[in-house]
């Protein structure tokens, strides 16, 4: 059955998962029927847990009840096989109600091969189980009416001892949910994509900076160097003609030269104010 199908039902679902048995024909023991079992799982847990056996035996008690009610509480299951068990315990788990808050619950109950063994041959543990529904089917869902009454998914397991048990269960809004998250995925996505890209363009970005700066310091070098030289040969002339002329003569500085040193020495400056910040944060 289509999960989304289930969850349309307005009306509490059970679903019963029942394996497939190696066998199915009833338990054969030397000493009879009643002799395969020397304790039963509930007066082991019990032992093992004295503080949580008052509240054992009340749903123990509360599983009697309900073979009581249907007029089964002396019925043998010896002569069973285990598709008539089944269909005798199924039939006694339907008539156990839901709160009226639980319309739109949906109950996946699975027992392991073992546990129906058990179960076929253990009245207390059999009990146990049909008295863990009743308290569990008596409870309220405080969520119910308050607009979202989409009900809950419950799953339960159960296999050979009442430790083996456990159970789980969330909201079916969580479905109608996972386009909202797909969204929300997409935009992370999407943000994560802008992130790397960003992060791209700063690195080219630096890249750049680090090529342009590296040609201004030459140019400036360069120049720097040209000036030294205009100066030496200036002095030259001075002390050995006691004129300026050769220096007047020597190629005049470049104004252009000196306005592209100044503007790559700015630049490094700049780079240098803002660039920190950027290459510290690519990796």
């Amino acid at each position: 059955m289509n999960l989304a199908n289930i969850m349309g039902i307005n009306q509490p679902t059970t679903i019963y998962n029942t394996p497939t048995m190696s066998s199915t024909k009833k338990p054969q023991s030397s000493s009879g029927f009643k002799d395969v079992l020397e304790e039963s799982v509930v007066d082991t847990f019990k032992r093992r847990h004295p503080d949580r056996a008052r509240h054992v035996d009340q749903q123990v008690k509360a599983g009697r009840a309900v073979k009581e009610r249907n007029g089964v509480a002396d019925l043998s299951t010896e002569d069973m096989t285990m598709e008539e068990y089944q269909a005798y315990f199924y039939g006694l788990l339907e008539t156990i109600p839901y709160d009226s808050t639980r319309v739109n619950d949906t109950s996946i109950i699975t027992i392991t091969e073992r546990g129906w063994e058990q179960m076929r041959k253990d009245p207390d543990y059999e009990s146990w189980i049909l008295g863990y529904f009743v308290e569990d089917r008596a409870v309220r869902d405080p969520f119910f009416g308050w607009g979202n009454n989409d009900g809950a998914m419950i799953t339960e397991h159960f296999g050979a001892s009442i430790e083996e048990h456990h159970g789980e269960g969330f909201n079916k809004a969580a479905f109608k949910g996972n386009t909202d998250k797909d969204n929300d995925d997409d935009e992370e996505d999407w943000w994560i994509k802008r992130h790397k890209r960003m992060k791209k363009l700063m690195r080219e970005q630096v890249e750049r900076a680090m090529k342009k700066d590296a040609a201004g310091k030459a140019a400036a070098k360069e120049e720097y160097a040209r000036q030294q030289y205009l100066s030496s040969q200036r002095q030259h002339s001075f002390l050995t003609s006691g004129t300026t002329s050769a220096a007047d003569d020597a190629p005049k500085p470049n104004p252009e030269g000196i306005a592209a040193s100044m503007a790559a020495a700015a630049y490094i400056s700049t780079i240098d104010l803002f660039g920190g910040g950027m290459s510290g944060d690519v990796h």
